[in-house]
């Protein structure tokens, strides 16, 4: 039986199934997104290895930015960012492309953002393994630290994107140009974000700014965990404080406007 098959035959009440769902839509979007590919899962590997390696010759070979390893110190940002990036770039029209499966039965529509983000989550966690290879490769050991300190961004990056996910989903349904929106935001998102440039480097007052940056903290930290076993301290505030103000207004949204998405659908 298929994944749709079984989700079509599941009997659904109100919030009794909401996690047998979510874990079924996330496996559906495991599957659909490399049904027919040869390398499968690999081809999520691909973009931030690419983008590692172009910006690594740019800024390395040719600039001669000074920072040791700095392919290790590129893809230990550039990790958790693919995860963050391609949560919101899919999840923003969550709602808008499953139009069809909203008007045909009624369930907690929150899944569907929300098993995007779980999609990726597994992918950045299958990542893990190679960005450990390439540590051990110049001479790093993962630590005891990372028991601790690994749960512990997950879980303040999985509720900062659960947060702004379910709240860009939830708007795009009324306003379609959101996404496209949202595509350009995250670009310059990127350039604020300490990935290509250590935050030491940035001069005082331009940094205080980039602190407001709930990233800005979050990449620090798993930097700072990958490269050096450091577990996050009081730092990583902001980033937690962002998480759930998001999380209440991505709640508070998708709950004001979920019963008119069958109308604007």
């Amino acid at each position: 039986m298929t994944g749709s098959e079984r989700l079509g035959r599941l009997e659904l009440g109100p919030w009794a199934r909401a996690w047998e769902l979510l874990w079924l839509l996330t496996a559906r979007e495991l599957k659909l997104r490399y049904q027919g590919t040869a390398l499968g899962f690999l081809w999520s590997l691909a973009k931030p290895l690419l983008q590692g390696l172009v910006i690594y010759f740019a800024l390395s070979r040719v600039l001669r930015v000074g920072i040791p390893n700095y392919h290790i110190f590129l893809l230990s940002a550039l990790f958790p960012w693919a995860w963050f990036q391609t949560s919101i770039l899919l999840g923003t029209p969550a709602f808008v492309n499953n139009a069809n499966l909203l008007k045909k039965v009624y369930f907690p529509r929150f899944v569907l953002p929300l098993s995007i983000v779980l999609h990726n989550l597994l992918n950045f966690l299958l990542s893990l393994p190679v960005l450990m290879l390439l540590l051990m490769l110049v001479g790093l050991r993962p630590g005891p630290q990372w028991v601790l300190g690994l749960p512990l961004l997950v879980a303040v990056e999985l509720l900062l994107l659960a947060g702004i996910v379910l709240l860009l989903a939830s708007l795009n349904v009324f306003l379609r140009d959101l996404e496209h929106l949202v595509e350009v935001f995250l670009n310059l998102w990127f350039y604020v974000t300490p990935i290509l440039y250590p935050l030491s480097l940035v001069p005082g007052k331009v940094k205080a700014i980039m602190l407001l940056n709930p990233l800005t903290t979050l990449i620090e930290a798993w930097r700072g965990l990958f490269m050096e076993n450091a577990l996050p301290g009081w730092e990583l505030w902001p980033a937690l404080l962002f998480a759930a103000v998001a999380l209440v207004l991505g709640t508070v949204a998708f709950r004001t406007l979920e019963e008119r998405f069958e109308d604007a659908l």
